[in-house]
Formats: C-alpha cells, sequence, structure tokens
C-alpha cells in the first residue's frame, strides 16, 4: 500500500488550492461526481464579528453551488457557561442562519456546543438541556449518518465530558461504537466513506506548537483511536474531517485523506498569521481532490 504524508498547514491570506490524486480516470460518470463544503469553528455569537465572517461565506458557498455543507461543529460560542435561555437563543440563532444556505446542511456536534459544563451555567445534571441534550433536542441526533451518490457519511461525536475538571477531552463512547460495528456491518466493503468529527483523530498541530517529540493533549484528539480504526477495518474509509484546532492541515495516510479545516469566522487564537475558511471537496466516483478557500476579510 502507499504509504505518504502531505501535510499542508495553513494559515494563508491567498487562496490555496491542493488537488490530491486527481489523475484523470475513465468510466466515472457525472453521476457520480460531486462536490460539497466542509466548514467548522463559526462560534456564532451576537458579539464580535462571527455573523459578518459567517455571512460571507454564506454567500460564498451559495455562489460555489455545492451539493451540500458539512459543519464540522462549534457551531456557536459558546453554551458551555451561559444560562438556558441564552445558549437556547444561541442555537437559534444558528438555526436562522443556516436557512439561507441554498444546501442542505449537515451538523457535527462540537464542545461549545456543550450545555452547562462550566459553573456560570444554569443547566445542571438532571436537566434535560444539560450536556449534549440541547443540541439533540435543537440540531439532532449527536452522530448520525447520510448516504449520497454511492458515498456513506457519517457525522461523529468524539467528545467526552469530564464534569469533575469542568472540561471536555477527545473519545469516542462505547454506545456510539457500537451503533458504527452496527452501521458499517450493513455497509459494502467497496462503498467510499467519509468521517465528520470535531476533535481530530490524526493532528500534526502540536508538532509545530511544542516541537516535533512532543505528544498531543487530550483535549487536541482522542484517546482511542486505534479502537476508531479498528471499527473500520475491510471498509473503505476514504476521509476524514475535523475541526477544533482552527488550523488548515491536510494528510494523507493509509489510502485516507485527514483534512482539518481553519474555522470559518473566528481567529482568536491561531496567529500570526490568521485565516478563516471553508473546504470545498470534489468528488468523482471515489477519488478526491480539495482546495481551501479564504474567507475574505471585511
Amino acid at each position: 500500500m502507499r504509504r505518504c504524508l502531505y501535510i499542508v498547514c495553513g494559515m494563508f491570506l491567498c487562496f490555496y488550492s491542493c488537488n490530491s490524486r486527481s489523475e484523470s480516470r475513465t468510466g466515472i460518470s457525472n453521476e457520480d461526481s460531486f462536490s460539497f463544503i466542509f466548514f467548522t469553528d463559526s462560534h456564532l455569537d451576537y458579539r464580535g464579528n462571527f455573523l459578518q465572517y459567517f455571512h460571507q461565506a454564506i454567500d460564498t458557498i451559495n455562489q460555489l453551488m455545492p451539493d451540500f455543507v458539512i459543519a464540522g461543529g462549534d457551531l456557536v460560542y459558546d453554551v458551555n457557561n451561559s444560562r438556558e435561555t441564552y445558549a437556547d437563543s444561541l442555537y437559534n440563532l444558528y438555526l436562522s442562519e443556516i436557512r439561507k444556505f441554498k444546501m442542505p446542511v449537515y451538523n457535527t456536534i462540537g464542545n461549545h456546543e456543550i450545555t452547562g459544563l462550566r459553573a456560570n451555567s444554569d443547566v445542571k445534571p438532571g436537566n434535560p438541556m444539560y450536556g449534549k441534550g440541547m443540541f439533540e433536542k435543537k440540531i439532532g441526533k449527536r452522530f448520525s449518518t447520510f448516504t449520497h451518490k454511492g458515498w456513506k457519511f457519517f457525522l461523529l461525536d468524539n467528545l467526552k465530558l469530564v464534569e469533575s475538571e469542568q472540561r471536555v477531552v477527545g473519545h469516542f463512547d462505547e454506545e456510539q461504537l457500537d451503533w458504527l460495528k452496527n452501521e458499517l456491518s450493513k455497509t459494502d466493503s467497496l462503498t467510499p466513506i467519509a468521517v465528520s468529527c470535531h476533535i481530530p483523530i490524526i493532528t500534526t498541530i502540536k508538532k509545530f506548537e511544542n516541537g516535533s517529540m512532543s505528544g498531543t493533549p487530550d483535549f487536541s484528539t482522542v484517546d482511542n483511536s486505534k479502537e476508531f480504526f479498528e471499527v473500520f477495518r475491510n471498509k473503505k474509509l476514504k476521509l476524514v474531517l475535523q475541526g477544533h484546532e482552527h488550523f488548515l492541515e491536510a494528510l494523507y495516510a493509509m489510502d485516507i485523506y485527514f483534512i482539518t479545516g481553519s474555522s470559518v469566522s473566528a481567529g482568536w487564537w491561531i496567529q500570526p498569521p490568521e485565516s478563516r475558511g471553508v473546504v470545498q471537496i470534489s468528488v468523482s466516483g471515489d477519488e478526491i481532490s480539495w482546495k481551501y478557500i479564504v474567507n475574505k476579510n471585511l
């Protein structure tokens, strides 16, 4: 098996594109081809300029007319430490904004969607809105799947609440892994698969921040990635979409692309330089090409 690794670490101030494995193929019809947009970490709030950047992204995406959009989590900022009424209003804000897209939007849960995690929130354990309850009520199931033109997409939850420490770490829980196994048992081995999850499964960011010998902490990756990959053994996992780090990165290993998107509308902690943008994925059969589109400064 070809083993290679392409790392594209991005905080670019201009349009950047990368076309990977884009050699021409015969026998691929238009019915097998499509494109979609992956954006992550929108952090919608009433304060700051998040909404302005998000509106710009919506306009750009609508002009591109992809088949659909996948949001990679941290949809709002943030319900961890907010009162229930304010948290509810942030979800309503996000839902009203995504109605402006001219194509379907599929949502992944992020750590900022977890209600009542911090002390100032009035949402406590026992309240059905606590933890991931409000996300499931307002947005949908915390893990789900859909199909499109022969591909199967999984929207996953890899967030574990550490209540005693009021924080979130990366982890796929047993309920979800059992569900995954059941879904994959019904999935043909030749079906190409894409996964969206918020916390990266594989990432290099801490190597750049702390040196190449440094480890990756539990809030920047998942602690049971080996079990995750075992679930997909003998299946055609082709693409993993990730967010959380506000860091543009593309890795290719074991015939899988791992694409971490920078934030579409927030840029307060990766600087200088900083970049906001979205990733456009083009699919032809089971082949993938992608490019990064900077969200224009306002």
